[in-house]
């Protein structure tokens, strides 16, 4: 079984992710506490999540460690890249960082051209260097939701720091409509592939690291905790 810390200090559960939260976000329904839930209380992965990699080349991952809200810096100036939880798993062949992005029914922020409206020079080096670790021209990217970009770009980053051969972004929805699924998608086709829900779509290799995304249903239940 996993270990979740908060603060430097190993979690006795999902309540302790409490403190990492504004108090009206700590709420039933609401990801933040559905996703702590639902990966605390997991021998591991959460099924729902195992069952999605067991059918895809991340079968039988087995979860090391994880961590909520989690900081990692990208490209240029400015805030990091703050993923709900990042965890470290490991495979048959070597380790996997996976940059867990919790939703219900919050749509994933900004467009790229509506973060930076202006073409800063900061916002487009950021911009620059995360196209440039996903493959993507700088051109390409201004309609997509910006945060599934840094999200996916802090997962390779983790990668090429803890010397792991696969980087996982994975969507865990726990909307039962798949909210904003199409934002998804639409990142996904231009990375040159396609994605469904409950599944892993491989989108090639990055810099010498396969990256993965994924999609996954969460289970209801835990909306109601």
């Amino acid at each position: 079984m996993g270990k979740f810390f908060v603060d430097g200090k190993e979690t006795d559960g999902p309540e302790d992710w409490k403190v990492l939260h504004p108090e009206r976000h700590w709420k039933t329904g609401y990801s933040a506490k559905a996703l702590a839930y639902s990966w605390e209380t997991s021998d591991g992965f959460p099924e729902e999540v195992e069952e999605v990699f067991d059918g895809s080349q991340l079968a039988e991952a087995q979860l090391l460690i994880g961590f909520p809200e989690y900081r990692t810096p990208l490209p240029g100036r400015g805030r990091s890249s703050q993923t709900d939880l990042f965890v470290l798993a490991k495979v048959s062949g070597g380790l996997v960082t996976v940059a867990v992005e919790g939703k219900v029914g919050e749509d994933f922020g900004p467009t790229v051209r509506e973060w930076d409206p202006d073409g800063s020079r900061n916002r487009q080096t950021r911009i620059r260097g995360i196209s440039d670790l996903l493959g993507l021209p700088l051109d390409s990217v201004s309609n997509l939701r910006y945060q599934l970009l840094h999200r996916t770009a802090a997962a390779l980053i983790e990668a090429e720091r803890f010397d792991a051969r696969c980087a996982v972004m994975l969507v865990h929805s726990f909307s039962q409509e798949n909210d904003h699924f199409e934002d998804y998608r639409d990142f996904l086709k231009l990375l040159g592939v396609s994605g469904r829900v409950n599944s892993v779509t491989y989108a090639g290799n990055k810099g010498g690291i396969d990256l993965y995304l994924a999609w996954v249903r969460g289970d209801a239940r835990f909306l109601r905790v």
